[in-house]
């Protein structure tokens, strides 16, 4: 017996949008994001210079602009100074990494220390493009790879 028409269309489009795993295929990153390809780089260029985070400031100092290794080090399960219960970068959750809050701007001063979340970042330069902050939000959901 042949399948009608609607139902093999209805079936390969389910397929198509959640896939075979049950995951929604537009929300899913296409790629794995590369912390030396791709997110180091967004936060040297933005962090890592003179006026912010690479010129001894605190916190954290984060080390020569061109050592990725450093870098993630600096950020990886590393406890925040201004909110000691979240670290720059909790692997695989993206939404409780304080880096993402400050550069989304999403800090409430009254869960900080001394009251005070500071600015969003980055202060000095220009705000990282929508694309920077997904591929930075990629790369954690993916569980902050040294990669």
């Amino acid at each position: 017996m042949r399948t009608p028409l609607p139902i093999a269309i209805g079936a390969f489009l389910a397929l198509v949008l959640f896939g075979a795993n049950g995951e929604d295929a537009r929300s899913a990153p296409t790629a794995r994001v590369s912390f030396r390809r791709d997110v180091a780089p967004v936060l040297a260029g933005s962090c890592t210079t003179r006026s912010c985070h690479g010129g001894g400031s605190r916190p954290p100092v984060l080390g020569a602009p061109g050592d990725a290794a450093k870098l993630r080090a600096a950020l990886v399960g590393v406890a925040s100074e201004q909110r000691p219960d979240r670290a720059y970068i909790e692997p695989g959750h993206p939404d409780a990494s304080y880096l993402l809050q400050k550069l989304d701007g999403h800090l409430v001063d009254s869960e900080c220390a001394d009251n005070d979340c500071g600015a969003p970042m980055p202060l000095d330069n220009p705000s990282l493009s929508a694309d920077a902050r997904a591929k930075i939000r990629a790369w954690i959901a993916q569980g902050a790879p040294n990669n």
